[in-house]
């Protein structure tokens, strides 16, 4: 890749001055090795992930949990409660919800392939989320203060119809519709940074499974 400046190794000399060391090398238009992954600046559809069964099974999963309203604990970058409305339950690493947790495993490292991140596992329970008519989650990133600045790669799992809801859009940023996200059982992954939302429910009710696997910072 051509540069058009490359950075300098910056030191400081004993009187406090910086000094700027380019090995030798011009700082102007010098060719460097990078290794570019296109990949991660999209979302990618996994369709049929789960079968209809087992979309079943998670929303067993889901609904034998305390359902609660939404949060945005402290992501300042969230604002009020109005920027997020939905109802939500996690799903613990229980007994009767070990194998789904094994899938996703699974599923992570297959698309992690192509995205190449360091990954270490799942931080926190899984997500089951439910919007009905009016619920909606405006623009936002996964990735937010604390704990969750770890968050690299980000899933929804479809677990609803297509045909059992309108509205409650999967929408990215700059990227084109999905319409397989929509599709029972398809897995959408992204990179925690995509800015992405979840448009407004007219009818019916939209079920999905939210997950973020963690690891050291990117670099």
């Amino acid at each position: 890749m051509q540069f058009v400046y490359t950075f300098p190794k910056v030191g400081q000399t004993s009187e406090g001055a910086h000094t700027l060391d380019w090995a030798g090398g011009d700082a102007y238009s010098q060719a460097h090795a990078v290794n570019v992954n296109r990949a991660i600046a999209y979302p990618m559809v996994m369709t049929g992930m789960l079968s209809a069964e087992e979309c079943d099974r998670v929303v067993a999963l889901g609904e034998a949990r305390i359902n609660a309203p939404a949060t945005i604990d402290e992501r300042t970058d969230l604002a009020s409660r109005d920027y997020r409305v939905s109802d939500i339950a996690w799903i613990e690493p229980a007994a009767d919800a070990q194998w789904l947790f094994h899938r996703l495993a699974i599923a992570f490292a297959q698309i992690n392939a192509s995205y190449g991140f360091e990954l270490v596992g799942f931080a926190e329970p899984l997500q089951f989320t439910c919007y009905g008519p009016g619920q909606y989650f405006g623009w936002h990133v996964d990735i937010g203060v604390g704990d969750t600045a770890a968050r690299k790669l980000s899933l929804t799992v479809q677990l609803s119809d297509a045909n059992d809801y309108g509205g409650g859009e999967l929408q990215f940023h700059g990227a084109d519709p999905l319409p397989s996200a929509r599709a029972r059982g398809s897995a959408t992954f992204f990179p925690s940074f995509l800015a992405h939302q979840v448009t407004p429910v007219t009818s019916g009710l939209r079920r999905s499974l939210v997950v973020w696997a963690y690891g050291s910072s990117f670099r």
